[in-house]
C-alpha cells in the first residue's frame, strides 16, 4: 500500500510516493523475516533427519529381506539334499556290499550303480555339500556322533577307528554329522 504526500497548497501535482512506517517498523518486519526464516530452518533440518532415519530405515529392511532370502534358500536346499543323503548311503552299502552272489566290477549292472552314485555325489558338490573326512582323525563332538568306543592298540586315545554313516556339511552348515566308533 502506498500513501500519498502531497505539498503544502493542496495541489496534488506534486505528489510523492512514502512507503508506510517508519524505520522501527521496517526493522521489526526484518525480525519477523529473520523468525520466519530460522522456524523454517528448524523445520527443515526436522524433515531432513526424519526422511534421513526413513531411508536408513529402508536400506536395514532390505538388507534383512536378502538375508532372510538366503537363508530360505539355504534351507530349501537341505529340505532337498537331506534325504538324498539317504539315497547315497543306500548306493554305496550296494557298491560296497560283500555277498558271495555280487556282481562283478565289470559287471554292467554293478557299473551302472556306481555311475549313479558318482552322479548324485557331483550333483552334491555342485550344491556346495562335502563329505567330512573322519577315519583317523580326531574325535570332534561338533562334526562326529560316538556310537561306540573301543580298546586299541593301534590307534591314538579319541580317535576315529570307523565310519558308519558318513556326514556333510554345505558350505560351513553341518547337514548331518559322522557317526562313528572311536578308540579309547
Amino acid at each position: 500500500m502506498t500513501y500519498v504526500n502531497e505539498t503544502s497548497d493542496g495541489d496534488d501535482t506534486g505528489r510523492e510516493d512514502v512507503e508506510p512506517g517508519n524505520a522501527a517498523e521496517k526493522a521489526a518486519d526484518s525480525n519477523d523475516a529473520d523468525d520466519d526464516t530460522e522456524v523454517l530452518r528448524d523445520e527443515l533440518t526436522e524433515l531432513n533427519t526424519k526422511w534421513l532415519r526413513a531411508l536408513a530405515d529402508l536400506e536395514n529392511l532390505k538388507k534383512r529381506v536378502e538375508r532372510e532370502r538366503r537363508r530360505w534358500r539355504i534351507e530349501a536346499k537341505e529340505e532337498v539334499i537331506l534325504p538324498l543323503l539317504d539315497v547315497i548311503d543306500n548306493f554305496e552299502r550296494a557298491v560296497t556290499c560283500d555277498v558271495p552272489n555280487a556282481p562283478e566290477p565289470d559287471d554292467p549292472y554293478r557299473q551302472g550303480v556306481e555311475m549313479i552314485l558318482k552322479h548324485l555325489r557331483e550333483v552334491l558338490e555342485a550344491q556346495g555339500v562335502t563329505a567330512i573326512e573322519t577315519c583317523g582323525a580326531e574325535f570332534d563332538p561338533n562334526l562326529h556322533e560316538a556310537v561306540q568306543m573301543v580298546e586299541s592298540g593301534n590307534h591314538r586315545s579319541n580317535e576315529v577307528v570307523e565310519e558308519l554313516q558318513r556326514g556333510y556339511r554345505m558350505g560351513e552348515r553341518l547337514l548331518r554329522c559322522s557317526r562313528v566308533v572311536v578308540a579309547r
